[in-house]
């Protein structure tokens, strides 16, 4: 019988994210996940970016968020030794003089200093002619697919990853198979909805297609950001996406791939070429933000779930809130608390 703190259900963003903390808290930790179609984390592009929307609005608390992620991120790549945390510039592509104008207004604001810089005339052979580009400061990516995997050869090599699905069947308040542990903490993402332990969780769930794709010449050192977002890997690859249609199915399709070539010759004006389609499924909660905290029924489960698109900023932050409220009694503040919204 292994003995552990937290048993943790998932190895998505969430799941990994507060699996480091745990451990960095000194606590001993299994993380219980199997690797299955239609993970968000692996498919996502990883962005983070503090001013969204067609109205240029900060993301929701950006400047609380912004220290505790770089923190975390940096911390875990230096512990891999990896790069995947990537603070880069994002370029945000306006069509009219109007967008123009809206950009210089809303950056005005002190609220936004840190974030929005001028709108400026961005000129490349590559690229389709703009009225401007609103430049934004400390956003950038996560190289998903590196953290994960890296990360994920970590818990491995320290004993602390069980590679299988989770049978629900087969857990007990304080057992699961040959592990017997304090606290257990669901990281499901989408999977969530088939948990009989939070089957209360309202919530939905939206599938996203992506594209990865080649561009000749050297590499653009920002972020794309018009109606979709093109991000750069290196070595001329980019991360394109993501499509958005309310459906539970992982199939790439070919609606899905015109839509973003459409939109890449929206900017790019020369030719690029399509080297990879994912497909993944995403949790959407109503009010867009996180549902954490303790079970109704059983003291010990608890839920980590519902980070969204904003998920590389959010984890961070609210991992250790999630924590704290565990083992020094801290408060979960009540809009993320997931007992606001069930069924």
């Amino acid at each position: 019988m292994k003995k552990v703190d937290v048993l943790i259900v998932g190895q998505g963003l969430a799941g990994s994210v507060l699996s480091f903390l745990a451990i960095k808290r000194g606590l001993t930790v299994m993380v219980v996940d199997k690797p299955l179609l239609g993970r968000a984390s692996y498919v996502a592009g990883g962005m983070f970016n503090p001013v969204t929307g067609r109205r240029i609005k900060k993301s929701w608390n950006y400047e609380v968020f912004y220290p505790k992620m770089v923190e975390v991120f940096e911390e875990i790549d230096k512990l891999l030794n990896i790069n995947s945390f990537h603070l880069i510039p994002i370029y945000r592509f306006l069509t009219t003089v109007e967008d123009v104008n809206n950009w210089e207004v809303q950056r005005l604001d002190e609220e936004y200093h840190p974030f929005m810089g001028p709108a400026i005339k961005y000129e490349e052979d590559r690229v389709n002619p703009h009225q401007g580009v609103g430049v934004l400061n400390n956003g950038g990516w996560l190289d998903m697919v590196k953290f994960l995997s890296t990360y994920r050869n970590y818990l491995s090599e320290n004993a602390c990853l069980k590679e299988e699905e989770i049978d629900y069947s087969l857990l007990s308040t304080h057992q699961y198979k040959d592990i017997y542990f304090d606290k257990i903490i669901f990281c499901e993402g989408y999977r969530v909805m088939n948990n009989p332990f939070f089957s209360d969780v309202q919530l939905w769930s939206t599938k996203g297609e992506t594209l990865t794709i080649e561009i000749e010449g050297e590499d653009f050192g920002f972020i794309f950001n018009k109606n979709m977002l093109i991000v750069p890997m290196g070595n001329g690859v980019y991360k394109v996406g993501a499509t958005l249609e309310r459906n539970l199915d992982t199939n790439i399709t070919s609606q899905g791939l015109e839509e973003l070539k459409e939109k890449v010759s929206s900017v790019i004006k020369v030719p690029f070429k399509v080297i990879d389609q994912e497909a993944g499924i995403r949790p959407n909660v109503r009010d867009r933000k996180p549902l954490i905290g303790v079970s109704r029924e059983i003291d010990n489960y608890y839920i980590f779930n519902g980070l969204g698109s904003k998920g590389v900023s959010l984890a961070p932050y609210f991992a250790e809130q999630l924590l704290a409220s565990i083992y020094d009694g801290q408060t979960i503040q009540k809009d993320v608390n997931w007992q606001r919204i069930y069924k």
